[in-house]
This record gives C-alpha cells, sequence and structure tokens, in this order.
C-alpha cells in the first residue's frame, strides 16, 4: 500500500479490505448535508430567509459522522478481541 498515491475505493473499505456500507452511506449522507448547508445559507441570505434547510443539514452532517463513526468504533473493537486472541507475550518478554 503506497501512502502518497489517493485510491477512492479504500475510502469505503473496511481494514480487512471489504467494502463498507455505513462508510459508504455516510460520506454520501455528509457530503449532501453539507451541500444543503451551504445553499441553506445561501437561501438565508439572499433568497426567502429561512432557517429550516439550515438546521436540517446539520443534522443529515450529523447522521453521517455517526455512521463514520460506528465504522471506527467497530473495527476497533474488532481489532482489540482478535489482539486478545494472541499467545505472545506481554511486556518485553523476559
Amino acid at each position: 500500500m503506497d501512502i502518497s498515491k489517493f485510491n477512492v475505493a479504500e475510502l469505503f473499505s473496511n481494514d480487512n479490505g471489504k467494502s463498507s456500507g455505513s462508510a459508504f452511506v455516510g460520506i454520501i449522507v455528509s457530503l449532501s448535508g453539507t451541500i444543503g448547508f451551504l445553499l441553506g445559507c445561501f437561501d438565508k441570505m439572499f433568497l426567502s430567509g429561512s432557517i429550516d434547510i439550515v438546521t436540517n443539514s446539520i443534522l443529515f452532517v450529523g447522521i453521517g459522522a455517526s455512521l463514520l463513526g460506528v465504522r471506527r468504533i467497530y473495527s476497533s473493537k474488532k481489532m482489540n478481541v482478535n489482539s486478545e486472541n494472541t499467545d505472545m507475550p506481554i511486556g518485553d518478554g523476559k
């Protein structure tokens, strides 16, 4: 794995290389919430003056961030369970 190269497929994959549904949905929901927030700010400043779009888009970004966080929490718990099943000695081995 070359760290200097950007790969879009790695954004949506777990630690074991499988594609993650929560990552895909989390990124899509966060992006749509961010776009909605920007359009809501434009609407608030120049068009109707309604704040409803901005508050709903903040909720969307929160849901997307939660989905991405759940993916990280799940993968770290899975790594902790796998590390407890090793027969390696703890410490420096003395």
